[in-house]
């Protein structure tokens, strides 16, 4: 196999890895829109949809852990020619804080949504706007690392 080759599978690899957790992500946002919509319903039909939504956490994880390797596989290649560029550490900061953002909040905002769904339905509306603002700095990040990909300024 071509280095050429090599190179080419390890960014097939690292978009799909990328596709999957932007995907997750906004799936999840849509998913957390029609949770609402059914917790105003019927408070028991919301806990069906965010059990539903777990599956999710498989493909944003998939994502990350497809990601992480084929990038350090693309910079090996490039022998870190990316690594010296502004825009690939804007980058860079940015996934991590992504990634970071998602682990601690997203995870700690689960945890209390599943509380809060069965025992306190008064802290379900505080949790609601800070699902939404998670949701919103997701899909930020996630929409600046594009572009920053894409235009790849110096």
């Amino acid at each position: 196999m071509s280095t050429q080759t090599l190179y080419q599978s390890l960014l097939v690899g690292h978009l799909i890895g990328f596709l999957l957790f932007a995907g997750s992500t906004i799936a999840s946002f849509f998913g957390f829109r029609q949770l609402w919509k059914q917790y105003a319903i019927d408070s028991g039909r919301a806990a069906t949809v965010l059990q539903a939504m777990s599956g999710l956490q498989v493909l944003l994880r998939t994502g990350v852990g497809v990601i992480i390797p084929s990038g350090i596989g693309i910079m090996y290649l490039t022998h870190g020619v990316y690594g010296e560029q502004v825009w690939f550490r804007i980058k860079f900061a940015l996934v991590l804080l992504v990634i970071l953002n998602g682990i601690i909040v997203g995870r700690r905002l689960r945890a209390s949504l599943d509380k809060a769904l069965k025992d306190d339905p008064m802290a379900v509306s505080r949790i609601r706007q800070r699902a939404l603002r998670f949701h919103l700095v997701q899909l930020a990040g996630i929409f600046t690392i594009i572009l920053l990909s894409v235009f790849k300024f110096n």
